[in-house]
């Protein structure tokens, strides 16, 4: 387990990573990492994988969360 810094900056809260969390997360300036929260209430940070594969995972997942909307709004 690692813990996380949070510090106030001029933008609002930040969280600093140390080595590890970064190394981990493959984090430097200006990318992006997810933040999952399970229903038990656990939370999640992935870094963002972006290639097509894991793009389509995300879309198809989008899809299922959201299925019963789009069936709605078709109809």
């Amino acid at each position: 387990m690692t813990y996380l810094k949070i510090t106030q900056t001029d933008a609002g809260l930040a969280i600093v990573l140390n080595d590890e969390a970064r190394d981990l997360l493959d984090a430097r300036d200006g990318a992006q990492v997810s933040l999952e929260i399970s229903e038990d209430g656990k939370v999640f940070l992935h870094g963002r994988d972006m290639s097509p594969e894991a793009r389509r995972t995300r879309g198809r997942a989008f899809i299922k969360r959201y299925q019963k909307t789009f069936d709605a709004l078709a109809k």
